[in-house]
């Protein structure tokens, strides 16, 4: 009986320790959302250290690599911004057309689907 209440523990623990670690994993990463340059900022970060790491970049190397990181990292957004609309447009008529095959009760599903689809897409993508 004490070896069962163990090895139960231990497999509490592993479990509330997964949990524990995807959370907070979550939560990083949406802290790291509304951070300004949102995660784009955060694998900039993460590129120029270990860019620094891998090169032994000298203090002149580092902010000369930090300013074309900063350089490609504002092309990359004004990208963004300029094909978010064009994506948008093709995500709406791609639904529209599977819209038009389903059931009404499909559709009713599909509709549901949609708008948590849209959510996700403008939280992650567009936002």
């Amino acid at each position: 009986m004490r070896r069962g209440t163990a090895i139960a523990a231990v497999v509490a623990l592993f479990v509330a320790g997964v949990v524990v670690g995807v959370l907070g994993t979550h939560a990083f990463y949406l802290h790291e959302l509304h951070q300004p340059g949102g995660l784009a900022a955060l694998g900039t970060r993460m590129l120029a250290s270990e860019l620094n790491r891998k090169l032994d970049l000298d203090a002149g190397q580092q902010a000369e690599v930090a300013r074309i990181l900063d350089d490609a990292q504002t092309e990359s957004a004004a990208l963004r911004r300029e094909m978010t609309p064009r994506v948008l447009a093709l995500l709406n008529r791609t639904h529209d057309r599977i819209s038009a095959v389903l059931t009404p009760q499909q559709r009713r599903e599909f509709e549901r689907y949609r708008h948590r689809h849209r959510t996700w897409f403008h939280h992650f993508f567009a936002g």
